[in-house]
């Protein structure tokens, strides 16, 4: 089960990186895993991903890959940092703190401007169902308000392949509020009249769903090669938006960990 680990932590930027796995939706959470032992991963990935939820240009960046846990404690680049608060072995229940990542100036339309990270407090609840986990998480930004809240629910299924080849097939859906939406997806009377896109207030809703598949194979007893694949499809108003030019988007990532 430990092996499970690996991947998730190649998985909603650490200082601009965590996003590269929470977008993904690689991870299948950390309180899938809370009853594992304690253990330390650090390693290192590249990953190719949209410029921006909805642009139709990519690029390629480094990933740090980090799964530590100690008792209820718990940091990783796909699930932040938090305690497991209460769990059992079919039941978790946690709070903790994750980046909900914006996007830079030079990736968006010019006229609209960046959007900054912010720090979020999110709480989740995980639950095993026969051989299937289901996640369920919300995250509210503190650091910035107007950056809103998002939903997501994750059901995944881990399967060992063999021995030390591991996969994580998994799909996710994410409902964001008004104020997500519209910090994300909106163009403000201000970003119209520089960018020349037509004006635009979203509403709450359904943002994507996603299928993901990770993987992780033990080359041996201390070293993994992780990665995963994925797409997503944006509906509803962040469909809709000027801001977006393609609703359907691929993501990518390959990497090596070492466990201490």
């Amino acid at each position: 089960m430990n092996q499970f680990a690996s991947v998730r932590a190649c998985s909603g930027r650490y200082i601009q990186r965590s996003i590269v796995l929470a977008a993904f939706g690689l991870a299948v959470g950390q309180a899938a895993y809370a009853a594992d032992n304690d253990r330390l991963k650090i390693g290192a990935g590249a990953a190719a991903t949209p410029r921006f939820q909805g642009s139709d240009k990519y690029r390629v960046q480094p990933v740090p890959l980090i799964d530590f846990k100690k008792g209820r404690f718990f940091a990783s680049t796909g699930d932040g940092i938090g305690l497991n608060i209460y769990q059992t072995p079919r039941f978790t229940f946690g709070a903790g703190v994750d980046w909900m990542t914006g996007y830079r100036s030079k990736d968006v339309p010019d006229g609209i401007g960046k959007l900054s990270d912010a720090l979020g407090g999110k709480l989740f609840v995980s639950t095993r169902l026969a051989d299937t986990v289901l996640t369920l998480s919300v995250t509210q930004a503190m650091t910035k308000s107007e950056r809103g809240l998002l939903a997501n629910a994750r059901l995944s299924y881990p399967y060992s392949v063999t021995e030390r080849f591991k996969v994580i097939p998994s799909v996710s859906v994410n409902w964001v509020n008004a104020k997500y939406m519209d910090s994300y997806f909106g163009v403000s009377a201000e970003q119209s009249a520089a960018s020349g896109l037509g004006q635009y207030s979203p509403s709450a809703g359904f943002k994507d769903a996603s299928l993901r598949l990770a993987a992780s194979y033990d080359l041996n007893r201390k070293w993994s090669v992780t990665g995963g694949v994925g797409v997503s499809r944006l509906f509803g108003d962040a469909a809709d938006s000027p801001l977006v030019q393609r609703k359907t988007q691929v993501q990518s990532m390959i990497g090596v960990v070492y466990t201490f």
